[in-house]
């Protein structure tokens, strides 16, 4: 779970606290910084579409607070990401999108499946779910029998599943890595859809450190007010 705390400076804006107001700094300031919280997990989450390509919300809803509490001392409230699987074991891979690092294969799995460029110009936005490596490699039915020809040169299809027209199959590629073939039935030709490989690169490009660090200087100072506000408009306790 990657964790960012909200960091503000309120010292100046605390010490223009009256006297009679200090008994109510914990809550304005758990109030300030839970709204400020807020405020910065829209911002994380209205960037990830252009940053990512998403098949639903499980990304965005990934984005999570922890609210501050005016019991706590120091009072922190927290934007953090929480995309693990507890069923699979999936880890946190917003992690690694903030971060940058190495993937490896979790659950039992030898490969990580990566679209092609065949692919993402096949389907430039959502890949379909009948286009996603588990169903193409229960299509492609490893340890069976595979896609042939006759002796006519007619293509043969032998307990293989035809999707989107295309015959799936796995094939060792030059350097050594397996990949999901796709070949379609009136073609000879066969097409890598996703290499099958031990690791990958990941390249940090979440930021979303950059967008909570900039939203939180921006907006804590209005919900300081707003806080004070409210406090105000219910009369103050002393």
């Amino acid at each position: 779970m990657g964790i960012l705390s909200v960091k503000v400076d309120a010292s100046q804006l605390v010490s223009e606290v009256h006297d009679i107001q200090k008994k109510q700094l914990p809550f304005a300031l758990a109030s300030a910084l839970t709204a400020t919280t807020k405020d910065a997990q829209k911002g994380v989450q209205r960037g990830l579409n252009a940053k990512f390509t998403l098949r639903n919300r499980f990304t965005e809803q990934g984005i999570r607070i922890k609210p501050a509490d005016k019991n706590k001392t120091p009072i922190a409230a927290d934007v953090h990401t929480d995309t693990a699987n507890r069923k699979t074991g999936a880890p946190d891979y917003l992690v690694d999108q903030e971060d940058g690092g190495e993937k490896i294969p979790y659950g039992g799995r030898h490969h990580i499946a990566v679209p092609t460029k065949y692919l993402r110009q096949m389907c430039p936005g959502v890949i379909p779910a009948e286009l996603r490596p588990k169903n193409l490699l229960a299509a492609s039915k490893i340890g069976g029998r595979f896609t042939t020809r006759n002796r006519k040169g007619q293509i043969a299809i032998k307990d293989q599943k035809i999707v989107r027209g295309f015959v799936f199959f796995i094939q060792t590629l030059k350097d050594g890595n397996p990949a999901i073939m796709g070949r379609y039935m009136t073609e000879q030709n066969a097409f890598p859809f996703y290499l099958l490989i031990s690791e990958a690169h990941i390249k940090p490009r979440l930021k979303m450190e950059d967008t909570v660090t900039r939203i939180a200087q921006e907006r804590f100072p209005r919900q300081w007010d707003v806080a004070w506000q409210r406090i105000l408009s219910q009369g103050i306790k002393v």
